[in-house]
């Protein structure tokens, strides 16, 4: 249990330990808790001071990522729409993060690596960050939900692209490697490994994981509002936009995240029940895809930690749902669901 919880604690120490915090089970589970938030604290502050130094935008980005405050306790999950607590201005980071944008140019991981590093999400510097992304990559709708546009100009926009990708893996194969360019000390090994066993490339991803979900994931619930109900009669091509935009996220991300919301927008959006049947039909195969990985990475040492970084240095697998896929496949499980299965509701 210390190993996984030390590896998670690596992600984003400071914003999940306030929600252990609240969970733990006695004093010790606490006080562990503490000195692993304090340690993880500590070691990102080192990295990101030395990868500031380094001449490549990308790591100064990554070192802002590292340094990026930590969530409120009681802050929402990034992507969510309950209101956030305001984080105390830092004129210092601004100024680094408006001179990195400078430098950042049509280079997409570093303009992603801005985007993380900036919780506003009306911050010029993260907008312009979004912009100079789907510059670089025009096809792509991704970039215009980082970019504060409201969900008309988002469809208007939206409908001269035809992909939605994320690059996800991409971004977390290369936050891994920094991490791993810069390995834990003895001192803060001994800190955050409680002596349990530890790798330090699972560790690595592990954390670079938690880095995305925690800065990089965008937000749909505006787009997803703006596309059902009575919503769909706020202009003339509202539909037909949300339906272009909906489909993009159903076949053309990489993206669970994103297939899960076409999805629910698609059945919104559906014409009969032939239509909205095929739409369950798709979700009810992600939904039994998503639980497999799941039951299989719980029978597998540290949740399936090993697998999951070993799948990932293969570069061909760039989404979650080829992943998902191959794990299955290697349990040697069906990638469909049997007749009559549907999955649990809580």
């Amino acid at each position: 249990m210390k190993y996984v919880l030390s590896v998670v604690l690596l992600l984003a120490a400071p914003a999940l330990h306030a929600q252990w915090s609240d969970v733990a089970d006695d004093d010790e589970q606490s006080a562990w808790l503490e000195q692993q938030a304090a340690a993880t604290e500590a070691y990102h502050a080192r990295i990101a001071a030395a990868m500031a130094t380094s001449k490549d935008v990308r790591e100064q980005a990554f070192a802002e990522v590292l340094r990026r405050p930590a969530a409120m306790p009681g802050n929402p999950v990034p992507g969510s729409d309950a209101p956030s607590r305001p984080v105390p201005r830092d004129a210092a980071a601004e100024a680094r993060l408006r001179a990195l944008a400078t430098r950042a140019g049509d280079d997409r991981l570093a303009n992603q690596l801005l985007i993380a590093a900036i919780a506003d999400p009306a911050s010029r510097v993260r907008i312009e960050a979004a912009r100079r992304w789907q510059a670089a990559e025009a096809g792509n709708a991704t970039p215009l939900f980082h970019a504060a546009l409201s969900p008309d100009a988002l469809l208007v926009e939206a409908r001269r692209t035809t992909f939605a990708r994320t690059h996800m893996y991409e971004v977390v194969r290369w936050m891994s490697s920094a991490y791993l360019r810069h390995p834990l000390s003895s001192t803060e090994l001994a800190a955050l490994s409680g002596g349990e066993a530890y790798d330090a490339e699972e560790a690595a991803t592990m954390a670079a994981m938690a880095l995305w979900a925690g800065g990089a994931t965008p937000a749909h619930h505006r787009l997803v509002d703006a596309c059902r109900g009575n919503s769909l009669r706020a202009t003339p091509t509202r539909a037909a936009d949300c339906r272009h935009l909906a489909t993009l996220l159903v076949e053309e991300s990489d993206s669970v995240l994103d297939r899960m919301v076409g999805l629910s927008m698609l059945r919104e959006l559906a014409g009969d029940n032939a239509e909205r049947a095929a739409i369950d039909a798709q979700r009810r195969t992600m939904d039994w895809q998503m639980l497999q990985w799941g039951r299989i990475a719980q029978q597998q040492p540290r949740d399936g930690a090993e697998q999951f970084v070993r799948l990932l240095r293969d570069e061909s697998i760039q989404g979650e749902r080829q992943l998902a896929e191959r794990v299955l496949q290697e349990a040697g499980v069906p990638l469909t669901p049997p007749a009559g299965w549907s999955p649990p509701r809580y």
